[in-house]
């Protein structure tokens, strides 16, 4: 009898702890005018349309003007088209029809066509990388080939991120090899004052072809983030320090300011992304020249794990090393991987 007493009280307990926690498990729930219910995790509101994923299918979006009204426990950040901004949840409808939301003060009444984009709350610790591999290829009366391995990755816990990149560009003109470029770079940003943060730069790179044999840049500054919301990310970072170069055997050392820009928007829900990186660095003792960095191009989703791409990368330096030109310009073609 104890024995059968014990099991009923396990299954008891089971079925009132762990139960319980699965079925009232965090849900959104669309109410939509025509009286249909859709349950799932919403993720954004962005050019009138919700995006939610419900647990039996990918996330898909929904047009805005069929939503009666929206449920949810969740926090979100909300922005209004007076251009307020809020963090609430979403009481479903009060006895008018009106959408009530709830802030940690207060519960207003809004319309849904007041808010002109939703995003979820930014996850105390965050990540993604991508890898990529593009290039192109002529044959004829010229016979060329440009290749480019790339990876990049970032981290994030709390107030802190980690950027890291790294790069391999190959280039060949008639059989001959005119590049053979490795780059590196790792950027931290403390966000002490969010959207302004503290940021750290290393950056390495060499290009024996053209003697350039090693070119250290470490720097420090401030940055401030424009836009940092899950579908547009405009930043940009000023900096000084000091840069060390390896040029034919030759070592030599300059004080350098630095300024960079990284721009990301996204359209059609992510499944195409347009970025734009842009560096300079200023030598202001040492060696004369200033070195522009720039990456352009745009990303196409293909599934939620392979994308293609297609970028133009333009370098020039105002004073370059004796065997090379001031400007290099690379159009590139090419297919990745995204994890996060």
């Amino acid at each position: 009898m104890k024995t059968l007493n014990s099991l009923c009280l396990n299954i008891f307990l089971t079925a009132f702890f762990i139960l319980p926690a699965q079925v009232i498990q965090a849900q959104d729930v669309l109410v939509l005018k025509n009286g249909d219910r859709i349950t799932g995790e919403i993720s954004r509101i962005w050019d009138n349309e919700v995006t939610i994923e419900p647990e039996y299918s990918d996330e898909f979006q929904v047009d805005l003007p069929v939503v009666d009204y929206i449920e949810s426990d969740r926090e979100f950040e909300i922005d209004l088209q007076d251009g307020s901004t809020v963090l609430a949840r979403f009481g479903g409808a009060d006895e008018d029809g009106a959408q009530i939301i709830t802030t940690s003060i207060e519960s207003l009444e809004i319309t849904l066509a007041s808010i002109s984009e939703l995003d979820e709350i930014d996850a105390y610790y965050d990540w993604e990388s991508h890898v990529d591999l593009s290039g192109n290829l002529n044959k004829g009366n010229t016979d060329s080939a440009n290749t480019k391995l790339r990876a990049d990755g970032m981290f994030k816990h709390g107030d802190h991120r980690h950027r890291g990149e790294i790069s391999f560009s190959r280039e060949e003109l008639s059989g001959q090899l005119t590049q053979e470029q490795d780059r590196f770079g790792y950027n931290y940003n403390w966000l002490f004052n969010d959207p302004w943060f503290f940021t750290a730069n290393l950056n390495y790179e060499r290009d024996p072809i053209i003697q350039l044999d090693s070119r250290l840049v470490v720097s420090a500054g401030v940055g401030h983030d424009i836009w940092n919301t899950p579908r547009k990310y405009l930043s940009t970072q000023l900096g000084a320090g000091l840069q060390t170069e390896e040029i034919g055997m030759e070592s030599q050392q300059s004080s350098v300011v630095v300024w960079n820009l990284r721009f990301r928007r996204d359209f059609f829900g992510d499944d195409l992304s347009v970025f734009h990186n842009f560096g300079v660095t200023a030598n202001v003792s040492g060696r004369t020249n200033t070195s522009y960095r720039t990456s352009t191009g745009i990303s196409y989703e293909i599934t939620d794990l392979l994308y293609a791409s297609a970028s133009v990368d333009y370098d020039y330096d105002t004073e370059p090393v004796e065997t090379a030109k001031s400007e290099d310009i690379s159009i590139l073609f090419g297919l990745g991987l995204e994890f996060e």
